[in-house]
């Protein structure tokens, strides 16, 4: 027999195969060398090689016993016609592959004799993976009917006479790119009529492996082409993985040695081909090792109904594990029913779609009356809804619109009373033996009355199974804070069940790194003297403290940054990348850019497509926010009929965006940009957004990523993942073979303009955290936090409403027995203290009564409140804040600054004036924030990383370092002016000392990154009790509201305000325009009363830069 083999890849194979052969180990059984001799068309044994080995499978039925001659005859007749391929274009290919597939997991109808009905013939025993008859065969020549091609695998796995993996050997020094090229040219051209059974293609060579010697040591992305990736079916070549343990460690690669004894495990592999295959959309698709993982880790889980939460980082494909997870629930419960819950509608019609584009019919609830009726009375497997499905009530306390939340009992039980009615003589119960729940993107729809809704609707008992990329972490502050903590993700779910973390995905290549690139726009004021006299104009006829109020709103950074001019400076840099980047100006690449809110967001808009001289963009924008135009948008907010208002001109542009687009409304028009954003990249180059499309999004064509907003934890970590996606051909849409524009993405750039680096850095790491969440805690120590944090609560409650209690004695024995006489004390100045002082105080118990009851609204039963204590709490809150919003309205403190907000956007316009952007700190391809800098990062092993990365040249290696040095100090810039101020000039110096010589490089390198890390601790040398990074900033910039008095005195105020910020302020304190920040702000007045209301907002503002 003819061996075309060199010796070294002889060698390699036989060692392979001796692998397989192993008793102790893979235990496959060798089934023989299949090559053709030259010229020939059958093996040594005289047949013709094919994926189906009819001699195998026929064994295989036979020793099952349960299954006649005839019935094994006329099962192997109808597999030999479904495998057998009609047209060898790839699409052809999938499509038989896929029919093939769900015989083979499904079995193949067939007559026990010419009498009987059909029966299942089942092809494999998935129960008992050890029954099953695994062989392994080489060198298997196949002469393709279609083509006429002969090609010859070199080895092929076959699992009861069918082949199911195809296996690609290279020598040690041949990359495996190699061998994944030449199993693609086998299926797509050479021997496609081969593919129709196989579900795995890999490639490896010989490989000894790799690991990390230590955690600060780089990981080696260079050795991409040495031991074992598979794919399947079309896989492209960057999307080929390989196999990993299941462990959260990174910085290491298996041997070919490893990766094929865990792969081939027969109960793994058969795990895999069972559960592990699925085609999206046309597209053949198989399990990554996390998805396996995972898979294998709930099935215990879902047999004991142990609700518990899957956390995979973004990108990493959790809807397909949602999919596959469904499956094995289908395929092995009694009466299953899946109810898939989200909580924005754009995500649960994408869930509605990968569901269905993978073969699954799935029914959609479109209202709360409906989903009942499908859960009471429907037969359909899988359902998807919104969490807003569950309660109507319970969806307005969720946003806001109840001015007091009723208690949770109080409200579960009206739930309860609400289905009662719909179906009398308790007639409403959820179908389905076995039920569970999906929860996606749970650290979002796990919070509050909804989710308890949905548990008193489903019933305790069914099993909740939350993913999430961003689950809500614990940190040692939320141990201090109940109605956090009992948000956080392990509260509401249970333990993780299985973790993949951002570094394992970047690791993998699963999703790519990102780059960071810092942008700044100069600022100034153009003519100070008339811009006062301007803004006098405006506040006229205002009183002080409505003056106060408008110029509160307007000082603040967030209105500065939505100036025009500002707008068109980002605008031109933006164009500027299209133009002239040599990524962004590719067919295949486009940008975001999430702009700081919907007015802002569609004012880029119009500088593109209308304003600006430069057409680049005109006709290759879409903006897509949540704004939807109505009639009511027209009415004017002021009496100048002259000036447009902000919400009549998000109208205007709103329906100039359908109209450029030729599409009738918002839903349209949304799917029309999507689609064109995904599918045409060089056609819209750019998508501008504020909240819409952060999550949920996938647009492996999006690189550029412009931020223009502030961003914290959460949906700053889920929008830098919108461009981490792997890069895919842009494909013809009316030929799938025609490739137009063929992608070269190696990495997402960000670019910030707003000097978000810090917390970037720390969402990352924050999400990198295997130890994050709640997962050092045993159950019953989480338990623990939660009653530690309730009793605290209902302390500040009972404190608070002994306060409200005091306050109302002492208006019954002034007399002030009903409201008007409550108006008229706090609207007169006494002798012991001026009307504006009283009401403050009034002001601030009513609030404190307020914000303890809300937080505990949801455990007063937790806290030992009867339901008629709750009841009568619930009664003094509403009068308490009832009386807060009457003073307020009566003596003019409800006063909304908004109505000027048009005068005053005309005059930051007019004088606020804006220099080109600049980039402060350039992406670099060594710049990854997986390899920033730590407080306990080694200096010397920094400056050898540095100089090894920049290729041996002590003088490149500088500029890495600079590069991180500026983007730590650049994020001080609006955080900590003062240490910013302080950082940058010992910067320069350190720098200028580098660029003179070389000959102290090492010692000079090392000064820069103890710079850096001392900048990333906020300085060093604080007094005592200043430890956190607010206290750090005040103390930095005291000089902004110190008053007279010693350091100890100065030390206490930080620490009253620290507490203050942690303790008293609403979840919405850092928005400037919310209730919470104008609360906060007045509780800032009253603490440090001696600051102006300019100082009051400079504070403000640096808390909310800090904390």
């Amino acid at each position: 027999m003819p061996d075309f083999l060199s010796e070294k890849e002889r060698n390699y194979q036989n060692s392979v195969i001796e692998l397989f052969k192993n008793p102790e180990g893979l235990d496959y059984t060798y089934l023989g060398h299949f090559q053709y001799a030259k010229g020939a068309s059958k093996n040594a044994d005289g047949k013709a090689n094919s994926p189906l080995m009819e001699s195998e499978l026929r064994a295989y039925l036979e020793s099952q016993d349960k299954y006649t001659d005839f019935q094994i005859d006329s099962a192997i007749r109808t597999l030999k016609e479904k495998i057998r391929l009609t047209d060898k274009k790839i699409g052809t290919l999938i499509d038989t592959n896929t029919a093939v597939y769900q015989l083979l997991v499904t079995g193949v109808q067939a007559k026990p004799s010419p009498e009987e009905n059909e029966k299942d013939v089942m092809l494999f025993d998935f129960e008992n993976p050890l029954n099953n008859r695994f062989g392994i065969a080489e060198e298997v020549s196949f002469i393709d009917p279609l083509t006429g091609a002969n090609s010859r695998p070199d080895l092929v796995i076959y699992v009861n006479g069918i082949a199911l993996a195809v296996i690609e050997l290279k020598r040690s020094i041949v990359s495996i790119v190699e061998g994944i090229k030449q199993s693609l040219s086998n299926e797509k051209a050479l021997i496609p009529s081969f593919f129709t059974t196989i579900q795995f293609t890999i490639a490896a060579n010989e490989y000894k492996g790799y690991q990390k010697e230590s955690e600060d040591e780089e990981f080696d992305d260079t050795i991409d082409g040495v031991g074992f990736k598979y794919g399947t079916i079309g896989t492209p070549l960057d999307f080929w993985c390989r196999f990993k343990r299941n462990s959260n460690k990174t910085g290491y690669i298996l041997s070919d040695k490893e990766s094929f004894e865990l792969f081939f495990d027969k109960k793994t592999f058969m795990t895999m081909f069972r559960y592990g295959v699925i085609t999206d959309s046309g597209i053949k698709k198989v399990m990554r090792p996390h998805q396996l993982y995972a898979l294998m880790a709930a099935i215990p889980r879902l047999e004991t109904k142990d609700s518990g939460i899957i956390w995979h980082s973004q990108g990493s494909g959790k809807s397909l594990t949602m999919v596959w997870l469904a499956a094995y629930i289908k395929a092995n419960f009694e009466d299953p029913r899946v109810l898939i819950i989200t909580d924005r509608t754009e995500l649960d019609k994408q869930l509605a779609d990968d569901f269905s584009d993978t073969g699954n019919a799935l029914c959609r609830a479109t209202s709360s009356d409906h989903l009942l009726e499908t859960l009471n009375t429907g037969s359909e497997w899988l359902i998807c809804s919104l969490i807003q499905k569950f309660g109507n009530r319970g969806q307005e306390a969720e946003e806001g619109r109840e001015d007091v939340k009723i208690p949770l009992d109080k409200y579960l039980k009206e739930l309860r009373e609400r289905i009662s009615l719909q179906y009398p003589g308790n007639s409403f119960s959820v179908k389905g033996k076995n039920i569970f729940v999906f929860i996606d993107e749970c650290h979002r729809t796990q919070g509050g009355r909804l989710h308890e809704g949905m548990r008193e609707i489903m019933g305790k008992e069914v099993m909740l199974i939350g993913f999430t990329g961003t689950p809500l972490l614990r940190d040692d502050k939320l141990k201090e804070n109940y109605k956090n903590l009992s948000k956080t993700s392990e509260f509401k779910f249970g333990t993780f069940i299985h973790k993949y973390l951002h570094k394992q995905a970047v690791e993998d290549k699963v999703i790519l790194d990102l780059q960071y690139e810092a942008r700044d726009v100069e600022q100034y004021i153009s003519n100070k003297e008339k811009l006062d006299e301007k803004l006098e104009s405006i506040i006229s006829g205002l009183t002080p403290e409505r003056a106060e109020m408008v110029k509160d709103r307007w000082a603040t950074l967030e209105h500065i940054y939505s100036s025009k001019e500002r707008i068109e400076r980002i605008g031109y840099s933006i164009i500027d990348d299209v133009r002239s980047n040599s990524i962004l100006r590719q067919d295949w690449a486009n940008a975001m850019l999430i702009a700081g809110d919907i007015e802002t967001a569609y004012k880029y808009y119009d500088f593109f497509q209308n304003r600006c001289g430069d057409t680049t963009l005109r006709g290759k924008c879409a903006v897509v926010t949540s704004f939807e135009p109505t009639d009511a948008d027209e009415r004017k907010e002021t009496t100048d009929l002259s000036l447009e208002t902000p919400l009549q001109f998000k109208h205007r542009m709103a329906l100039q965006t359908y109209a450029d687009a030729g599409q009738p409304n918002a839903a349209k028009y949304e799917k029309w940009a999507k689609e064109k954003f995904v599918k045409q990249p060089a056609r819209m180059k750019l998508m501008i957004v504020r909240d819409k499309l952060l999550t949920g999004f996938d647009a492996p064509c999006a690189t550029f990523l412009y931020i223009d907003r502030y961003l914290y934890d959460h949906n700053l970590f889920q929008s830098i993942c919108r461009v981490n996606r792997l890069g895919v051909d842009v494909m013809d849409e009316n030929n799938k073979d025609v490739v137009i524009a063929q992608t070269h993405k190696k990495f997402g750039l960000i670019v910030d303009f707003k000097h978000l680096f810090d917390d970037i850095d720390a969402a990352i790491h924050k999400f990198n955290d295997e130890k994050g969440a709640l997962g050092g805690y045993e159950a019953s120590d989480i338990d623990g936090l939660l009653e530690d944090a309730v009793v605290k609560g209902k302390k500040r409650l009972e404190a608070a409403k002994k306060a409200y209690e005091s306050l109302k004695s002492l208006w019954a024995q002034s007399e002030m027995t009903d409201i008007d006489k409550l108006a008229e004390y706090y609207l007169k100045d006494d002798e012991d203290a001026p009307a504006k002082v009283k009401r403050e105080n009034m002001y601030k118990i009513t609030a404190a009564l307020a914000t303890a009851y809300d937080n505990l609204a949801d455990f007063m039963s937790k806290a030992s409140y009867t339901l008629e204590q709750s009841d009568s709490i619930e009664k003094l809150v509403r009068e308490a804040t009832h009386i807060n919003l009457r003073i307020k309205q009566v003596s003019g403190d409800d006063f909304d600054p908004r109505s000027r907000d048009h005068d005053m956007r005309s005059l930051m316009d007019r004088f606020i004036r804006a220099e080109d952007a600049e980039t402060i700190i350039p992406a670099t391809a060594d710049f990854s924030f997986l390899d920033l800098i730590g407080d306990e990062s080694d200096e010397e092993e920094i400056v050898r990383r540095a100089v090894k990365a920049a290729g041996g040249h002590p003088g490149a290696a500088a500029e890495v370092i600079e590069g991180k040095a500026r983007a730590v100090i650049n994020d001080y810039k609006d955080r900590d002016p003062e240490a910013a101020a302080l950082f940058s000039t010992r910067l320069q110096e350190l720098l200028d000392m580098l660029k003179a010589s070389t000959v102290d490089f090492e010692k000079k390198a090392k000064e820069l990154v103890r710079l850096i890390k001392e900048s990333k601790r906020g300085g060093v040398n604080f007094p005592e009790g200043i430890s956190n990074k607010l206290m750090k900033a005040m103390w930095n910039n005291r000089k902004i509201w110190q008053p007279s008095g010693n350091e100890e005195e100065l030390i206490q105020i930080i620490q009253d305000f620290d507490k203050l910020i942690y303790e008293d302020a609403g979840p919405d304190w850092k928005d400037p325009h919310s209730v919470d920040a104008h609360m906060l702000k007045g509780f800032i007045k009253v603490k440090m009363y001696w600051l102006s209301q300019e100082q009051v907002t400079e504070v403000y503002m640096l808390a909310t830069r800090n904390s």
